[in-house]
């Protein structure tokens, strides 16, 4: 089974989208990760197995090999972990993923699978729109920095549940509204 999802990475002041593929395979149980990721997004294993289990799903027990596209640049930080566990829960739920292509998600997971904050997700915003993307998901606490950008929905998230169940249209949420004076009054 293999599924698509779709995340962005900074470089520089620029960010770049990340194609995430997880493929998921019979044979002994490992996790690999490929795509030049640095030792934060190699951990995110841990991380996201964990947060998928807390979250009440189930993640594939085979041979799971996660791919961060483009191979060539280095990708770094914890900001992956949302949509790699995204791609595992569909592909353990063997879920149709191609509806998440019209998406980007960014988020770190913590163990209980709460997302938290992510930084550049101003770049990662003006990215998704670029590339046509009907919405960003980001973690509620960088919700109003990544609604700055006009022209895409951003959805703040909370967890990986509420995230999986809107994505399954079990849940609503409410795009995140842009206010610059409320996103500077709580960055000064």
């Amino acid at each position: 089974m293999l599924a698509k999802i779709y995340s962005a990475a900074v470089y520089g002041v620029d960010a770049y989208e990340v194609e995430i593929e997880v493929n998921a395979a019979g044979g002994s149980p490992v996790i690999v990760v490929v795509g030049l990721p640095d030792a934060a997004v190699k951990e995110s294993k841990d991380r996201v197995t964990t947060a998928i289990s807390n979250s009440g799903y189930f993640w594939p027990r085979g041979r799971t090999t996660v791919n961060l596209a483009p191979a060539d640049i280095k990708k770094e930080g914890p900001s992956f972990d949302l949509p790699i566990a995204l791609g595992m829960i569909a592909c353990s739920e063997e879920a149709d993923s191609s509806a998440f292509a019209e998406y980007s998600f960014v988020g770190e997971l913590a163990l209980d699978g709460a997302v938290r904050a992510v930084t550049g997700v101003l770049p990662v915003a003006i990215e998704a729109r670029k590339r046509g993307k009907k919405a960003l998901f980001v973690p509620q606490a960088n919700a109003q920095e990544a609604a700055m950008v006009r022209g895409i929905a951003v959805y703040g998230v909370r967890n990986l549940r509420e995230t999986f169940s809107f994505l399954r249209d079990e849940c609503m949420l409410q795009p995140t509204r842009g206010d610059l004076e409320k996103f500077f009054a709580t960055h000064q």
